[in-house]
């Protein structure tokens, strides 16, 4: 593969200041977008700040972020083309859920051929989900991608005067207009600001430690979570006996497990994980990060909207941010194209305000379903309850029905999905 310095459809100077869309932030979310609104025609403007690695070798350390896809987000990605770019790297389907809790024996199980798919999803590294979309980045001649200036300020329509541009000024001094603005620029969204929304903000007073470990035993394609009075620990499987950990402790606790050399580090995992894959043999790099749940108060003004960490976070612990993330994409690119099957403005506030309807609400459940079940296992006084509901799902017929339902709702999607969300839907 070229490096991606040499073939990028860079922006320079010389190039005209007027585009259909402006996306700002180039990570996984930023770049499904972006790509999406070029296929269906749109001239794009991409602002990232550094350009991923597109070379690829097999030695390649695993990376210290991965994610969990869904089945929506591999629809997703096939249909802008960038699976593919994921297959030629590395990825581990996974075709069990084990969840249990710390005390009890039993475990909660959920698998694939219960619901007759072939797995559960893909853990990928997140690095190599953004090399395999800038892939196709560059194949569209009608995306360009600025990685040397930045936005100082956004001017937006005010009124309903749907025909007016939004206004971006650099700070090279040089000014950009656009239909629609899309903030894709991450959690701390400078965009999100320049905008003037508001956010709600809860501290969960925890942080997740995250890296790859060799294990002793096999993951068995599968992902295992175990719930301690310190927070839920999890392995996600990467490939042969390398898996991906999540582990949540108090925030207090931060530093010092980022302080542990790699014999202790390893110790607490195996104790954390109650030996589930055996010893852990080997530890690489490794990092952490505060867990907070963020809101965007709204995703869209006229000829803005935000996707992704921009409008939302969540906490992390069964994986669902980027999944949700790239069906905001997914929803506005729906939008969009809409728009202009019907001749009109792709920027206008009715049209996103449909964009908002569709996944706010979505969005919400899945940040207080997460919350849910953190407060669930945090409970002491809820521990025989606990154990009561996990003996019973797991072992009474009865419980199939749910639990299908379930695994069924996490691979696919909780409402009515985006079209690119669907299986064989390219634009």
């Amino acid at each position: 593969m070229d490096s991606m310095k040499t073939t990028l459809n860079q922006f320079n100077s010389n190039q005209e200041n007027s585009y259909d869309s402006v996306v700002v932030g180039g990570g996984m979310v930023g770049a499904a977008t972006a790509l999406g609104l070029a296929k269906l025609g749109l001239k794009v403007l991409l602002f990232e700040q550094k350009a991923p690695e597109l070379v690829w070798d097999d030695a390649t350390p695993f990376a210290v972020r991965v994610s969990a896809l869904t089945r929506s987000s591999e629809n997703i990605l096939k249909n802008l083309g960038a699976w593919s770019g994921i297959e030629n790297r590395r990825f581990q389907p996974f075709v069990a859920m084990n969840v249990w809790e710390s005390g009890s024996e039993n475990k909660l199980a959920f698998h694939a051929q219960e619901i007759m798919e072939p797995n559960l999803g893909h853990t990928v590294e997140n690095f190599i989900v953004q090399a395999a979309l800038w892939e196709q980045l560059e194949q569209q001649p009608n995306i360009k991608i600025n990685l040397t200036e930045k936005i100082d300020t956004l001017t937006l329509p005010a009124g309903k005067d749907f025909q007016a541009d939004a206004v971006l000024m650099l700070d090279s001094g040089r000014k950009i207009t656009t239909q629609l603005v899309v903030g894709a620029d991450g959690a701390f969204s400078k965009l999100r600001q320049l905008a003037s929304i508001g956010l709600e903000q809860l501290d969960y007073e925890q942080c997740a430690v995250v890296g790859c470990v060799k294990t002793e035993k096999s993951h068995q394609n599968a992902c295992w979570q175990r719930y301690t009075p310190d927070g839920p620990f999890a392995y996600l499987g990467m490939a042969e006996e390398v898996s991906s950990i999540a582990w949540y402790l108090p925030l207090d606790k931060m530093q010092w497990a980022l302080s542990l050399d790699d014999k202790a580090f390893a110790r607490e995992i195996e104790q954390a994980s109650g030996f589930e894959l055996g010893r852990v043999i080997h530890v690489a790099e490794r990092s952490a990060f505060p867990l907070v749940r963020r809101h965007a108060r709204s995703y869209v003004k006229p000829c803005f909207a935000l996707v992704g960490d921009a409008a939302h976070t969540i906490n992390p612990q069964a994986g669902q941010g980027v999944n949700i993330g790239l069906l905001d994409a997914a929803a506005l690119i729906d939008q969009v194209s809409v728009a202009l099957r019907q001749g009109r403005q792709i920027g206008t506030l009715p049209m996103l305000r449909k964009y908002e309807r569709q996944r706010r609400g979505d969005n919400v459940i899945v940040q207080r379903s997460m919350e849910f079940f953190d407060k669930l296992f945090a409970a002491e006084l809820l521990e025989n309850f606990r154990h009561t509901v996990i003996d019973l799902t797991g072992q009474s017929k009865l419980s199939a029905p749910l639990k299908h339902w379930l695994m069924a709702q996490v691979l696919n999607g909780r409402e009515e999905i985006p079209s690119l969300a669907k299986s064989s839907k390219p634009l």
